[in-house]
């Protein structure tokens, strides 16, 4: 194997800085005529040879490791890089113990190394992948109070956040702000705070902070907690029972007096008994229904997740629906109509939930209908949605020629006690709760529904149900 003239030349320079003390002994030795020419000749040569011999291991071993550091360096990621055949560190080649111990130290060190470096690039990427995609909003500080990480989370929430932006430019809430430079500045570890944002659409967070080291730098963390579906649910219980309390008080304030006057010297003239026992019945009625209602919407709630499964024909409970509610009609002069395909309709659901949905949509259209006008009950065995054209639906459409309701009062129709006119809602016996059990009893069936109308033309609830 032919050397390399680096090779040489560096095993040169070795061997000359080794036998330099010779050399310079053998030149006093000349100049001082001690030795010949010829003996000083044979000595250096007698001692470069075997410098030589005994040096050739070395200088190989040092060429690799020059050669296996160099093809590292050069790598794009040293840590990573594996060298070839030719680059790598082969510590079989060399007789000198010392040499063999110092090159498998070196390439032990090298794979501790890379596999530490490995092992930190991996647990790198694993935090960035959990910071990410951490379901809630992150911000990181820096002890500056400028921020250093943020998640995707994050990005939504503030689209104007950029890295090193100080976090007074992203919340611009005064007591947020506080809070958080509070944690950063040491004063607290951690920290909990109310945040409402947005103007059309309120979201309201539990903004929590709190302080770590990293790097042995400190660092500020910013979770955001969205509570806006809580709150939203608080508000709606509260204002349920106010809403039913409210309900019951107007018909038990009506008994207690009433029963007060007929105690009294009034409820021995039977004229007056009569229209007063006649008054606390229908008030008794009324908080029966509202008690009725309020359970079946409690009962189709808790199994809402469900779907229903029993074969139902609706052209039989529409039917059933009309005969239950004639009387009732006559009484307001209005007529029911009612248009069903010849054959059966059938979809899967609740018999009981499907007769009480009709019914409280016919019974809505008897109660503000046109005196003398007519309530349109249509039954379509194939219907296309418009919220799934894709999907084969049946329909049924209950039209009444009533005032109308305007279009400002149509998205909340279905909230809980929600009227348009509450005297005259009250005075035609309504609870406030039939359409809101008709919504719960439609999604219950995986269902929609769709409420059109113009003021004076009357209004159409159209609920689509899926066949099967």
């Amino acid at each position: 194997m032919q050397a390399e003239p680096s090779y040489l030349t560096g095993l040169f320079r070795r061997l000359l800085r080794l036998l330099s003390g010779v050399i310079v002994g053998i030149i006093l030795l000349l100049v001082f005529d001690r030795i010949s020419f010829v003996d000083a000749l044979f000595i250096l040569s007698i001692g470069g040879g075997v410098g030589f011999y005994l040096m050739r291991n070395e200088s190989h071993a040092l060429i690799h490791l020059k050669t296996y550091f160099r093809a590292k360096a050069a790598a794009d990621n040293p840590a990573d890089f594996i060298p070839s055949k030719e680059q790598g560190l082969r510590s079989a080649e060399f007789d000198d113990t010392e040499l063999t111990d110092l090159i498998w130290t070196v390439s032990t060190a090298e794979q501790q190394a890379s596999i530490a470096a490995r092992n930190l690039k991996l647990d790198s990427q694993y935090r960035h992948e959990v910071l990410y995609n951490l379901p809630l909003p992150l911000i990181i500080l820096n002890d500056d109070g400028q921020v250093s990480e943020f998640n995707k989370q994050a990005k939504e929430l503030f689209d104007h956040i950029e890295i090193g932006k100080p976090i007074a430019f992203i919340v611009r809430n005064n007591e947020v702000l506080e809070a958080i430079q509070k944690v950063n500045r040491g004063e607290t570890s951690f920290n909990e705070i109310q945040l409402s944002t947005g103007f059309s659409v309120r979201r309201h967070f539990a903004v929590l902070t709190s302080n770590f080291s990293a790097d042995e730098k400190n660092r500020t963390a910013i979770t955001f907690i969205d509570r806006t579906l809580a709150m939203e649910a608080e508000k709606m219980r509260s204002d349920f029972v106010a809403n039913v309390s409210h309900e019951l008080r107007t018909p038990l304030t009506s008994i207690l007096g009433f029963v007060e006057t007929l105690q009294g010297s009034a409820g021995a003239e039977k004229k007056t008994r009569e229209k007063f026992l006649n008054i606390l019945q229908q008030q008794a009625e009324r908080m029966f229904r509202l008690a009725t209602d309020q359970l079946s919407l409690a009962r189709i709630e808790q199994t809402e997740q469900y779907v229903p499964n029993d074969a139902c024909d609706l052209n039989l409970i529409c039917s059933r629906v009309i005969t239950t509610l004639q009387k009732q009609a006559e009484a307001a002069q209005i007529i029911l109509n009612l248009n069903q395909p010849t054959s059966p309709l059938l979809v899967k659901g609740s018999p009981d939930e499907l007769v009480q949905m009709i019914q409280n949509l016919v019974e809505n259209g008897i109660r503000y209908g046109r005196t003398g006008g007519e309530v349109k009950i249509t039954l379509e065995a194939q219907a296309n949605n418009p919220l799934a054209p894709q999907q084969p639906f049946c329909c049924i459409h209950v039209s009444d020629d009533g005032e109308g309701i305007d279009k400002e009062h149509l998205p909340r129709l279905t909230e809980r006690f929600y009227r348009v006119d509450k005297d005259r809602s009250r005075t035609k016996g309504g609870t406030g709760l039939g359409l809101a059990i008709v919504k719960h009893i439609v999604n219950h069936h995986r269902g929609h529904l769709r409420i059109t109308s113009e003021a004076g033309e009357g209004s159409t609830f159209s609920v689509y149900l899926p066949l099967p």
